[in-house]
């Protein structure tokens, strides 16, 4: 199974230079070289985009070379050793851990599920309906099976529309091509503005999960603890610059989400700074387990799986004694 994962992602993955990169860091103290991969373009990844443009990152004594790859490239890429870390969600962790991938969950930047349900018809009318979703293995995916069965329905009540990201759903979305999807800040300040209103909240129910978590292979970590540490002290001082640094953060937020309306990148900001982040991002298995629940009923290895196995927060728990 992991060695299919990885060929496909040696196929897939075509960006110049990726593989050269190997293995990355240098020695156990620090200074080498992280390639870190984040699936979406979001506010999710606002802490690592901080860390890498403000310095953070070259003052805890770490290079990082930041890769955006899609949901389903990001894990293959950092069990085949073409990333150090990646930036991904609870169901690639899981789903990975459950085929023998032997990986940890160190941090997480979005503990819940930041998103709402957005129609034009009430939930309850959305059977037999188009619902837009980026792939079926990414975290907006385990987020619209969590909304459907809030709404009495499984995914073959709908149609499930892949669309590949999270710009192109909001785009499908407003262009009328689906009928309903999950959305977040800044998107969906367009698409109430396009009609739609929203007629789920899983943002407001703080329903634990990693919606976006970082991941590393538990032998690179045992192997580059200094490295890895060093990234981790990085972003936790990057979460405490968003949240005290509004100008700076929606500086951030304008230049990586390529969005000139104030009023909605405020809105993604104090969304995300003020609600959604947590100050230390201490993972946990209650994080993983949503995701478990939902892929374990149609696949007995993930529902067997001892989610204890892949949590480690001793790189949170060290960053924090840091100051």
């Amino acid at each position: 199974m992991l060695k299919r994962i990885a060929a496909a992602a040696a196929a897939s993955i075509t960006l110049a230079g990726l593989a050269a990169c190997g293995n990355g860091g240098s020695d156990a103290k620090g200074g080498g070289t992280l390639k870190v991969s984040f699936s979406e373009v979001v506010a999710d990844e606002l802490p690592l985009w901080i860390a890498q443009d403000s310095g953070l990152f070259a003052k805890h004594n770490v290079q990082v070379d930041l890769t955006n790859l899609s949901s389903s490239d990001g894990f293959p890429a950092l069990i085949s050793g073409q990333t150090q870390l990646a930036s991904i969600g609870a169901s690639e962790m899981v789903s990975g851990a459950a085929s023998g991938a032997k990986v940890s969950y160190i941090a997480t930047l979005t503990p819940v599920f930041p998103y709402q349900l957005y129609s034009k018809v009430p939930g309850d009318q959305l059977r037999g309906k188009k619902i837009g979703i980026t792939s079926t293995s990414g975290s907006l995916y385990i987020a619209t099976l969590q909304a459907l069965q809030q709404l009495g329905m499984t995914k073959s009540d709908v149609q499930l529309i892949t669309l590949g990201s999270v710009t192109n759903v909001n785009n499908a979305l407003v262009s009328g091509s689906i009928d309903a999807a999950l959305s977040h800040p800044p998107g969906s300040a367009k698409i109430e503005a396009s009609g739609y209103k929203p007629v789920l909240d899983l943002a407001k129910q703080k329903i634990p999960t990693s919606n976006v978590g970082i991941a590393v292979l538990q032998s690179y970590a045992k192997d580059h603890r200094g490295e890895v540490q060093n990234f981790i002290s990085a972003l936790l001082e990057a979460i405490a610059r968003e949240k005290s640094d509004k100008a700076y953060s929606i500086s951030e937020l304008k230049a990586h989400l390529k969005v000139d309306d104030e009023k909605a990148l405020d809105e993604t900001y104090q969304f995300y700074a003020q609600e959604v982040l947590p100050a230390v991002p201490t993972p946990t298995v209650q994080q993983l387990a949503t995701s478990q629940n939902v892929l374990g009923a149609a696949n007995p290895k993930v529902k067997q799986l001892d989610l204890s196995t892949i949590v480690d927060t001793s790189f949170v728990s060290s960053a924090g004694t840091q100051g």
